[in-house]
């Protein structure tokens, strides 16, 4: 099984976190992460390889660093559609199963991975590892041909279920603490310092200074959790 990891530009990218980072500084900790999910990838003894697939070139270089094939996106547009061209582009190379993991994820773990290609049943299959608390799909090992259309988005978890049963498979379904942590607000970051481990993302957020300023705000009572 190989790995697939999309990532989007990193200039313009977590655009929920606008109004605590400036563009600059997003860009980092998209970097910052991609890079320790990266390390995370290769660090797992179950998967072939790792295919970074963007169409940003600083991200290209990133993949590169890491000992990791890079997939252009090509022509199409949003994250369903390229990443449907991506799957049936591996597809027809004779892969047979990938792992789709998202690149906001800096707690997740090897053996995490490992446990997901473990889990994962004869063809035609899936294997859900959802997110903590949006209803997001936050990595998803599928068998090629894809038995389902991909439908990441708000619900993601949901509908890939439907999807799922409507073709008949049952796929495990695997709760997996660091892989269950995607980042995309503000309160992310600080469940995220709650529990950082040594890593890219960690030195990034505490010698940008974000770090500290997270917990300015976690510590200011005028600011609502609904706020965070």
């Amino acid at each position: 099984m190989w790995a697939l990891l999309p990532i989007k530009a990193l200039r313009g990218a977590k655009k929920r976190l606008s109004e605590l980072l400036s563009e600059d500084e997003r860009a980092g900790l998209v970097r910052a992460m991609a890079s320790d999910v990266l390390t995370a990838l290769r660090g797992a003894k179950r998967l072939e390889g790792v295919i970074v697939l963007s169409s940003d070139p600083d991200v290209q270089a990133l993949a590169e660093s890491a000992g990791a094939r890079f997939l252009p996106e090509g022509d199409a547009k949003g994250l369903n559609p390229v990443l449907e061209h991506a799957v049936e582009t591996l597809a027809a190379e004779g892969i047979e199963s990938i792992l789709i993991v998202h690149g906001d994820l800096p707690l997740a773990r090897p053996e995490e991975f490992d446990a997901l290609v473990a889990a994962q049943a004869p063809a035609p299959a899936l294997t859900i590892a959802p997110s903590r608390d949006d209803g997001g799909t936050n990595a998803m090992a599928i068998s090629l041909p894809a038995p389902i259309s991909l439908e990441y988005g708000k619900g993601s978890f949901a509908k890939h279920m439907r999807a799922a049963k409507a073709a008949g498979v049952t796929p495990p379904v695997l709760e997996l603490a660091g892989i269950g942590l995607d980042i995309d607000r503000p309160a992310d970051l600080l469940a995220f310092l709650a529990e950082a481990c040594p890593g890219k993302t960690t030195d990034y957020l505490v010698e940008s200074g974000i770090a500290e300023r997270l917990q300015g705000i976690d510590r200011d009572p005028d600011i609502t959790s609904e706020a965070l």
